[in-house]
């Protein structure tokens, strides 16, 4: 009857471990993120004169994410990136885009900004970040699309967390109407990061 009693209290203690791990696990998964720059990308591009594809790469940038494993539509992001980061092979080209006041006016503008004000889910470990953009002192509404990736513990919502996103901006509604016979109106942004849960 000891016998039967010492092997009851063994399994009955295994069973709580267990359960309070996996409890630990679902407590752990999502939740507030950062991005870490190192491991990510921030670019624009546009067609230039009809027959060049205009990279250009953002250095500075930083990003906040609230991931909602279990409800997507609950999760949100808010983005920033410096203006006079950007990096291209011309450097004739990036003093300009950055300094005129017909493009960036970085001294003015230094920073655009991004906050979500609605999540919409578009596919599996995929939403569209609804919210407002703040570009060259103009905000504008506008939307992100996103899909997720899992992290280094193998699924979405561990320790860390990747994404691939994309947008399109219309520099017309940003006041940016030069040279339009130079450059396309539809400027195209994309986004790949890796996120640290904090």
């Amino acid at each position: 009857m000891m016998h039967r009693l010492a092997r009851f209290a063994v399994l009955l203690v295994s069973l709580v471990a267990v359960t309070s791990a996996g409890s630990l696990q679902a407590a752990e998964a999502g939740g507030e993120y950062t991005l870490t720059r190192p491991y990510s990308s921030v670019f624009f591009r546009v067609m230039y004169q009809q027959y060049l594809i205009m990279v250009g790469r953002f250095e500075n940038y930083s990003a906040q994410l609230h991931l909602d494993v279990d409800n997507l539509e609950n999760s949100t992001l808010t983005a920033s990136v410096q203006m006079a980061s950007l990096d291209m092979p011309d450097d004739d080209v990036v003093e300009t885009l950055v300094n005129s006041s017909t493009w960036f006016n970085a001294s003015l503008y230094p920073e655009a900004t991004f906050t979500t004000t609605s999540t919409v889910i578009t596919g599996e470990n995929e939403v569209d970040f609804v919210g407002n953009l703040n570009f060259v002192g103009i905000s504008l509404p506008w939307t992100f699309h996103v899909k997720f990736f899992g992290g280094s513990d193998g699924e979405l919502g561990g320790s860390s967390v990747g994404i691939q996103g994309s947008g399109t901006i219309d520099r017309l509604a940003f006041g940016l109407d030069q040279y339009r016979d130079t450059a396309a109106d539809q400027v195209e942004i994309e986004v790949n990061a890796k996120f640290n849960r904090n």
